[in-house]
Formats: C-alpha cells, structure tokens, sequence
C-alpha cells in the first residue's frame, strides 16, 4: 500500500462500481469490479473471523499469532477500500445527503439490540445515556460518518497522507484517546485518508499477476513472524494488542510519548505492508464469492449479533470449545456465518435495518446517480 504523490485528490477510478443492487447498476450504467468486491468479501471474513478469534488468543499459541496478523491489517484494508471508495465526498456536495439514512439511520436501528445484549444476556444495568453510545463494532458507523464529513479537506492539502499520520500519531498523546471510537477514528485515519487521495493507478500496480505471488508469500510469513517473535527463544517485547485495536492512548496502555507513537508508527507501517500484500494476493476476475462482496455491510452489522451472543452466554467459554478441534470448528463455523450473513435471502430479510427506505428524512431536491446509491462501509 504505497504512500501517493502528494497533491489534491486525483479523478475517479476509470472502472465505476454499482451499488450492491444489480438491477440499479444497470440502470446507471455502472460497471462493478470484481476485484474489489472480492477483497471487501475477503476482508469481511477476517473481521467475523477475528472477533471470534478474540476469545481463543490464551488459548492457543498458534491462534495468537493468527490473531496478532488479521488485526494487524484487516481493519486498515477495510478502511482504505472504503476511502477509495469515498472520492465523491470530495467533489459532490450531493453525496452528504447519503449520511443520514445509509450511516446515521442504521447506526440508531443496530445501537438498540447491542446494547440489549448487555442488559438481557449480560445482565448488567445500562443507562438511558448509554443506549446510544458506540458499542463493539458501532465504532465504526460513527467513524465513518466524520471520515466522510472530512473528506473535502483532505482534497486540498498539499501532503493529505503526511497530515493524516501526524494527526494519528498526536492523537494517542489526547486525554480523548480513551475513548476507543475517538481513538480508533483518529488511529486509522490515515488509511481512509490513502485511499481517499491515492493515484488508481498505484492500486493498479497491486493487479499485475506477478504482485500476487510476493503478496501471498507476504501473508503466510506474517503469522509465522507473529509467532517467533511472541514465542520464539528471543527475549523480545511483548505485542500491546490495544496497537492493533487502535482504541487506547499511549498513557493508558503505560507508554511514554515517544514509545507510543514509535508503536503506532510501527503498527501503521506493518498495516500498510500487510495490506498491500492482502490486496495483491486477492483473484482479479470473478468468484463463487464475487457477488457476496457486495454486502459486506450485511456481514459487519449483523454478526456481531451473533458472536456476542454466544459471547455472552458463555458457549465460547466452554472447554471442548477451547480445544484445538473446537477452535477449528468455531473458524469454520465463523467462515459460513460470514457466507451466509452475505446471502441474498438474509439480504432480503434485513435490508429494512441495514439498508433503511430513510430517504423521506431529506428534503426533496436535485438528486445526482451517485447521491442515490447505498453506502454500505467498504463497499463500492
């Protein structure tokens, strides 16, 4: 993931992308890419794969280190695909119009049972305050929703990537940094950022077929250096994984200034290689999966429901669960949750929460093709 030529934001993707209906891409003439929509399946998966793999990393010296490599870039990748996918931000004004019922709306719809979940399986009291609080994965909505917002102001910066690193870096040294949707908004701001402002033509170079090789190579490396360097012979310094959460300050994970944002400089170079080896290793022409990676926003929403359900009622916890069979049949088990959750019939059955009819909450007024399509996360 290279950094690009500073300058304002460069023109559009020559290959257009639809919306995640098909019926209205045709309508628009737009053109999908199924390499994109194969990366945003791909990146989905690690994100149900890595929430559930969060529960195993004690349990098993192997699926740390596998934990320690999806969440070193799998939220940046997904981040940067959809500041790719986010350059009408910086030259429409039609496109703020999408904000409310495509982000705003369903962050309310989802923030509900999340936070039931609390208070009905946890059994813990919740604040009327609280109801609408980010919580788990919501950070990411409201994230989306300032990126979007701040996306005109980094088309007119003469170095948009240089400022986004150095506002990331400061961000840990913030009183605010605690709270983690601040945090994490602030901490990968500069893959947004990246992708927002990159030539297309550098993501193209990723394409060639002789990148995917080296990025495949790359990927099968990481957890083995994942490995050897938390349980190798070498006395090497523990991984901080609130680094890879983006959700701490450098004062509450215990590190001075300079340590902190050396850490953070670190995580944000290992996501960028890392992404960029996830990206060149992705098939370029369509897949049986092709098509789920249009609903990526479907997955992100919707399974957090059903991990945390299981989460919290303790079937994670059980010890057959925590055996390596178990832990196999728990990531296949997150795999086909991710699969099915990308399905047209659970499409169909949630749209009304994940993609909402909210239009009737704006005023009527000019509307441009790309002010009408649905912005699910990282999709195009």
């Amino acid at each position: 993931m290279t950094f690009p030529r500073q300058g304002t934001a460069p023109a559009a993707p020559d290959i257009r992308t639809a919306p995640s209906g098909d019926t209205a891409g045709r309508r628009s003439g737009y053109q999908r890419d199924p390499y994109f929509d194969n990366a945003k399946f791909a990146a989905a998966l690690l994100v149900v794969v890595g929430h559930v793999w969060a529960e195993f990393d004690d349990a098993s010296a192997v699926v740390d280190a596998a934990y320690k490599t999806v969440y070193a870039f799998h939220m940046p990748v997904f981040v940067f695909i959809t500041g790719y996918f986010s350059r009408g931000f910086t030259r429409s004004p039609e496109k703020f119009r999408t904000l409310l019922p495509t982000l705003v709306v369903p962050y309310l719809i989802f923030i509900v049972p999340y936070r039931a979940q609390i208070v009905l399986l946890r059994g813990e009291p919740s604040e009327v305050a609280e109801l609408f609080m980010p919580h788990y994965l919501m950070w990411f909505l409201v994230a989306l929703v300032c990126w979007r917002l701040s996306a005109p102001l980094w088309a007119h910066l003469r170095h948009p990537v240089a400022v986004a690193v150095v506002v990331s870096l400061g961000a840990g040294l913030w009183i605010w940094a605690e709270d983690g949707t601040l945090s994490r908004m602030a901490g990968l701001l500069p893959f947004f950022v990246l992708g927002l402002v990159i030539d297309p033509e550098r993501v193209r170079r990723l394409r060639r077929p002789a990148t995917r090789p080296l990025g495949v190579a790359v990927l099968v490396a990481a957890p083995i250096a994942f490995y050897a360097w938390q349980h190798g012979p070498f006395d090497l310094p523990s991984i901080d994984m609130r680094l890879l959460w983006w959700d701490s300050g450098y004062e509450e994970m215990g590190y001075s200034a300079l340590e902190g944002m050396a850490g953070r400089a670190t995580a944000l170079l290992t996501a960028a290689v890392l992404g960029a080896a996830f990206l060149a290793a992705m098939p370029r022409g369509r897949t049986w999966y092709t098509e789920l990676g249009t609903r990526t926003m479907y997955v992100y929403l919707l399974h957090g429901l059903v991990v945390k359900t299981f989460d919290y009622t303790g079937v994670l916890a059980l010890p057959a669960v925590r055996t390596p069979l178990g832990i196999v049949a728990v990531t296949l088990a997150a795999v086909a949750l991710g699969v099915l959750l990308s399905t047209r019939p659970v499409k169909t059955a949630t749209r009304w929460a994940v993609e909402p009819r909210a239009r009737w909450l704006l005023m009527t007024g000019p509307r441009s093709g790309s002010g009408t399509r649905p912005l699910t996360g990282a999709s195009q």
